[in-house]
This record gives C-alpha cells, structure tokens and sequence, in this order.
C-alpha cells in the first residue's frame, strides 16, 4: 500500500519550508514514516533548517537519476527523528544540473517514495516551472497553501488562479495564514482574498535564529513556538487521526 503525499506551497517568502519541515516533525512523532522533499533545484535548504549535510552521493539528484529500487537510501535521515528522512540537493553542489530535470524523472521517483513512506511532504515552489513542485500538486492528496499577508502575496495567488483551474487542484487546497506581525493588516488580506483559511500560524520573531542554528521550531519550547506547534498538531491529527504516541 502506497503512502499519501502533500504539497505545500505558497508565494514568496511565506514560510513554506518552515511549515513544511515542522509538519514533517510533528506527523514523524506519530509513529509514521515521513518522507519530506525539497523542490529547491539551486541548494540545499533542508539541511540548513535540519543542522546536517546532504553527501554527494546521495540527494535529489541521485533519487532522480538512478534507477534504484530502494529509494529510501537516497533520502537523508533526520537525527532528531527515528522517523523522519530528508530528500534535498547535495550541501556541496555548484546547480548545474538544476536545469535538467524533467516532470517523468519527478513523477517515477515521487511514487517510489511513495512505496517507502506513509506520509511524503513537498515543500513546493511559487514558480509554476519547477518540475518536483508541479508534479508534487498534482500527485497531493492534500495541498497546505500558505499565505503571509502582503500586496504581493495577494498579486501571486492570482496570477496562479488559472493554473489551479486548468489543473483542478483548488478542491485540494487548505489555506493556511500566517501572522504578518503588524506589517499588513490581516483582516483587510482576507477581505481581498476571499478565500476560507482553516489554520492561523502565529508570527516567530526566533523563526530565523532557529534556522541557522538548525533547530525546527517544534523542536524549541518557548511560548511562541508552542504555539506554532499547536497549530501543527492540529494539522497532524487531520491527516492521520489519533494523539501523537
């Protein structure tokens, strides 16, 4: 039996891998198996979020390329999790091969990962042209759309409004807001977007200090991130069911 993918995808600088990497987290405490992969072809961000590096001879490229019927020995595992394993481009890595990925290479590597894990996450990416992104939205059960309040945010939303048509995938999205921290007014966004948002994630002043020190903020237990991971728990309990064991 093959595991459920989920994307999650949002414009610009509205936290995807952040939510992405802390759900990983959050569902990997609940005895599931979780597969996360990054759709960033130019480096290696999950490793920074995760305090690990990605060896050469293993990574997104490698899962692509080879024809390998174990996966799972691509992907990297997480030390802060039994159940958590990381597919992302290698730490050393010039991007020279980032042009060269196709959608069939992302779609076959995708359903064997599938074949491994309960639960793979995509991180996605804003741009409609990243393979791993697009085929991501389309493989999802489920696609967390993020949006942190702005003109632009608004401005991308829109300029994607076709393609979740064309692509019937708008039925599949859950749109999630993330606090803007006073720097737009949340209530004037959901105004302009018309669109239900069914999670709220609060604004972490840390969120960038944890990143570079490698720490996911489920992982941290101030106030703040307590109750980011709250939000996530919820979330996890959605797509699995159940108290985390």
């Amino acid at each position: 039996m093959s595991g459920k993918t989920y994307t999650v995808w949002g414009g610009n600088n509205c936290g995807k891998t952040t939510f992405a990497v802390n759900l990983a987290c959050a569902l990997s405490k609940r005895d599931m198996l979780v597969g996360l992969i990054s759709s960033n072809l130019t480096y290696g961000d999950l490793q920074v979020f995760f305090g690990q590096n990605v060896p050469p001879e293993i990574g997104l490229y490698k899962a692509l390329k080879d024809d390998n019927p174990n996966i799972g020995d691509k992907f990297s595992h997480y030390e802060g999790s039994k159940n958590l394993f990381f597919l992302s481009v290698p730490t050393c890595y010039t991007g020279l091969l980032c042009d060269t990925v196709t959608l069939q290479e992302t779609e076959r590597m995708m359903k064997a990962a599938t074949m491994v894990f309960d639960i793979l996450i995509v991180d996605g990416a804003p741009e409609l042209t990243n393979p791993i992104s697009g085929v991501g939205l389309w493989l999802a059960e489920r696609i967390f759309t993020l949006h942190k309040p702005s003109i632009a945010a608004q401005m991308w939303y829109r300029s994607v409004s076709d393609f979740t048509r064309e692509l019937h995938i708008a039925d599949k999205q859950t749109h999630i807001l993330v606090s803007p921290n006073g720097e737009f007014d949340d209530k004037a966004y959901r105004s302009m977007m018309k669109v239900p948002f069914a999670y709220e994630l609060p604004y972490i002043k840390r969120a960038g200090e944890l990143e570079n020190a490698g720490t996911p903020l489920y992982s941290y237990h101030d106030r703040f991130c307590r109750r980011y991971s709250k939000v996530l728990e919820k979330i996890a309990s959605s797509i699995c069911g159940g108290e985390k064991r």
